[in-house]
């Protein structure tokens, strides 16, 4: 079993798309996207972080037990998908979402139609950010398989 609370640097990361930059104090960015874990025994990850990658939200994901971790906040294990083990080459909704108020950012996370409580963070200014999806670098070969990629930045958050 994989016991090991991860960290992004042990991840080789895909980067996906970009925002424009994210100035307004009332925003709403959400990244959604469909991974496919190549095996039962890597993690995944899936995000969406600021320039320094330092701020946003990035989850890595466990196949084999659906443990799913905070790895930028220093929150380590944030719940359990109900649905595990997953089956590698199944796609796996991923749904990130941040809602700005003023310097504030308030974070959702939804794997597989489940809902995981985030740590909110602030972040001064503009902010420019990236989406990406990776894998455990650990004799990884190849990158991970992901679809159906949505990344959107509405001015006026529709729900908090």
């Amino acid at each position: 079993m994989n016991v090991a609370i991860p960290e992004l640097n042990q991840f080789s990361l895909e980067a996906l798309g970009q925002t424009p930059v994210v100035d307004k104090p009332n925003a709403e960015v959400s990244f959604k996207v469909d991974v496919e874990p190549g095996r039962v025994t890597r993690r995944i990850v899936v995000g969406i972080l600021d320039e320094s990658r330092k701020r946003g939200i990035a989850v890595a994901i466990y196949p084999a037990t659906g443990e799913v971790c905070d790895l930028c906040n220093g929150g380590g294990v944030i719940g359990y998908l109900a649905q595990a083990p997953l089956t590698p080459g199944v796609p796996v909704p991923c749904d990130l979402t941040l809602y700005r108020f003023g310097q504030n950012f308030v974070c959702s996370v939804r794997v597989q139609g489940e809902i995981f409580l985030y740590p909110a963070f602030s972040l001064g200014g503009a902010a420019r950010l990236t989406a990406f999806v990776g894998q455990e670098s650990n004799d990884a070969t190849g990158k991970v398989g992901w679809s159906h990629l949505r990344l959107d930045v509405i001015e006026q958050p529709i729900a908090a």
